[in-house]
């Protein structure tokens, strides 16, 4: 049975909310605590080609915010983004268990891009987003 979008981005929040000190959700919540996880609703750029019989592929977005702190916000961020360690969120999706629980088949972390000092609302975060291949099968 192919996973629901919706399924796959509780199962993500859910991970992330094992890293000790981060607070990961499913969604975007509306006045996100720092630190703070969530993924966002996937492109889906063909559902022909992403979701056809067989297997499929989608790249969800993860998002993560820090303090706007300059010293310990970006020293958060940094940690997160690191590619192993007790903190790192590369580490907790791939490492551990990368079939959510059956519900996938595999996923990749295949980056991190910094997007430095931003606003949400009146609040000023540091953050990222992480790509996050996910491999499941069709219908």
């Amino acid at each position: 049975m192919a996973a629901y979008i919706d399924q796959v981005m509780a199962a993500l929040g859910t991970r992330l909310n094992t890293i000790s000190g981060l607070r990961g959700f499913p969604i975007a919540p509306d006045d996100p605590p720092v630190p703070c996880a969530f993924p966002l609703v996937p492109d889906v750029p063909s559902y022909r080609e992403a979701m056809r019989r067989g297997t499929y592929v989608v790249t969800y977005q993860v998002a993560l915010l820090t303090g706007a702190q300059a010293d310990t916000g970006q020293a958060k961020l940094a940690r997160y983004a690191s590619p192993t360690g007790p903190t790192s969120i590369r580490a907790v999706l791939e490492d551990g268990d990368k079939t959510l629980d059956g519900l996938i088949d595999d996923l990749v972390v295949d980056s991190f891009a910094s997007r430095g000092l931003e606003e949400v609302g009146l609040i000023g975060y540091y953050g990222g987003l992480f790509q996050v291949r996910v491999i499941a099968s069709g219908v």
